[in-house]
């Protein structure tokens, strides 16, 4: 128990570290950040709790509940902002951490639970998302925390109750990012007891209460939208954002192979680890006979499958299945490190190569920071201090045959590389990516009763950030000709690249411009000419 505690500080203290500091500090960068902050800012503004809208539209994409919880940060706080926002996928992150830990420990041992843990906070994937205004890592907390109470139900004689909690958290999955959070772990428990050729776990499924205690979570605020909506909330979150996304694309249409070349990227730096884990273990022996094994390889290939199987592919789909990449790799060290392995020549020549190019790459990054962007070498200098430094100590680790060392020697690089991005790499990018100072010239110059078009651009971040519910966009040229032809009173928002490729616009109506990133944004004056600033 004493072991378990002091593991149990450690890995809050290293989630509250990695994903909790300047969690506010940043404005909001597009594409999905803006958008769920303006749903949440108009929601809180008319006191809504039911139905989501964006630009004055029904938003349908996903379920209510990350919202409802960045409203009651955000009551807490008085207005909804970068922190409130953000706030529901850092807590997301942190349970995704610990409920690692018990996956870990109740299936093998407390050093493995602390090392997936360490592992999986760490890895690139979980410290982006769990930074930002995305719902994965809450979705992925509660349907780890369904996969946990379920794994207890079907691998630990007594347990059989504890699939009543399960159900209870695809209920919370499923009000967080839809049907995915009921359909996978049926999917992933179906193929279990199939493999295991096991009935008597269907039969103890208690199926008819878990479904009644799924739907008492899930469903009354389903009810509730559509009732509110006369069902259209419900036709396009079911036949657009489910059935459609699946087998149309959805503009992120990918090959089948996609994952392969995006999982090695999510779970940096760990991912050196699995080349030799993979071998060392490529014979499977008895894995039919082993359902702990079984049972998490069933995950992984489940949620692997199903997304590969997908028109529509992003990379932060496959967050659900990296607990059990996490407690791979660190069953796999706990191996080396206990001796039931050999620390044979893959995992040396890998291991140590990749630390020592990390380390290498690292000290000549500023060098390379100084001839391209003089301006970033000392935001820069200590982020690629520590991972010259951390790189260095777990390839020395390693070379000493230390693999429990080189692990914290790599989540301590991993956590300070983090704070150092938050503390000096991220306010230097902002200026490249927030519509915040354009925003509020746009608010100083455009009367509040003025009509704001926008061509082209559904981002949402100038709703957010002049506090505009509606900002009606212009899909087309000939749209924005028409509007041009009536000679309506108002301003538009378009950037230069569409101003010159639609050539509609006389130069002499730009009321103001402003660079953000890579590209540059007008304020027009529609109607009567406004002279330029």
């Amino acid at each position: 128990m004493n072991d378990q505690r002091r593991h149990l500080r450690y890995l809050v203290l290293l989630s509250v570290l990695l994903f909790f500091p300047s969690l506010g500090a940043r404005d909001f960068w597009a594409p999905v950040e803006p958008r769920y902050a303006e749903i949440a800012r108009v929601m809180f503004d008319k006191g809504e709790w039911i139905v989501p809208t964006v630009n004055g539209n029904l938003y349908t994409d996903k379920p209510i509940l990350y919202f409802w919880l960045v409203l009651i940060a955000s009551k807490i706080a008085g207005s909804v902002n970068e922190w409130t926002v953000r706030f529901p996928a850092a807590l997301g992150g942190l349970g995704l951490v610990l409920i690692t830990y018990k996956f870990g420990k109740d299936f093998f041992n407390s050093r493995i639970g602390f090392m997936a843990a360490a592992v999986i906070a760490t890895s690139v994937r979980v410290i982006w998302e769990a930074r930002w205004a995305h719902l994965d890592m809450l979705f992925t907390f509660f349907f780890a925390l369904a996969m946990y109470f379920a794994s207890r139900a079907v691998l630990i004689e007594g347990h059989r109750k504890q699939m009543l909690t399960a159900y209870a958290f695809m209920g919370l999955a499923t009000l967080t990012k839809g049907l995915i959070g009921v359909v996978l772990p049926a999917l992933i428990l179906i193929t279990f007891v199939v493999a295991r050729g096991d009935r008597r776990l269907l039969r103890e499924a208690r199926l008819v209460a878990g479904i009644a205690i799924f739907l008492l979570i899930a469903a009354p605020w389903f009810i509730w939208v559509s009732l509110a909506t006369d069902g259209q909330w419900i036709k396009d979150f079911v036949f657009v954002h489910h059935l459609q996304r699946y087998t149309g694309g959805m503009r992120h249409h990918q090959p089948f192979y996609y994952y392969f070349t995006t999982l090695p990227v999510d779970i940096l730096p760990w991912t050196v680890f699995v080349i030799p884990a993979l071998f060392a273990y490529r014979r499977c022996r008895g894995l039919l006979a082993d359902p702990v094994r079984l049972f998490f390889a069933l995950w992984f290939l489940v949620v692997f499958l199903f997304f590969s199987a997908s028109d529509t592919k992003r990379d932060l789909y496959l967050i659900p299945l990296l607990p059990t990449v996490a407690v791979f790799i660190a069953h796999y060290i706990d191996d080396i490190a206990a001796g039931r392995l050999p620390q044979d020549a893959l995992y040396r020549s890998i291991s140590r190569f990749f630390f020592t190019l990390i380390a290498l790459a690292a000290l000549l990054l500023p060098v390379a920071v100084w001839v391209l962007r003089r301006d970033a070498f000392w935001i820069g200098l200590p982020a690629a201090g520590t991972l010259t430094a951390g790189g260095g100590a777990a390839a020395l680790f390693l070379w000493h045959n230390k693999p429990l060392q080189a692990v914290a020697a790599t989540t301590l690089m991993m956590a300070v590389t983090a704070l150092c991005a938050v503390i000096w790499i991220f306010p230097y990018v902002e200026p490249y990516k927030s519509r915040r100072p354009f925003s509020l010239e746009i608010n100083r110059i455009v009367p509040s009763t003025a009509t704001l078009y926008i061509y082209a651009d559904t981002m949402n971040d100038f709703n957010y950030y002049t506090e505009r519910d509606v900002i009606p966009v212009l899909q087309s040229p000939a749209e924005l000709g028409r509007l041009l032809a009536v000679g309506k009173d108002g301003y538009m928002l378009i950037k230069e690249r569409d101003m010159k490729r639609i050539a509609l616009i006389a130069r002499e109506l730009i009321v103001a411009s402003e660079t953000i990133g890579s590209t540059r944004w007008h304020l027009i004056g529609l109607g009567n000419p406004i002279p330029k600033r």
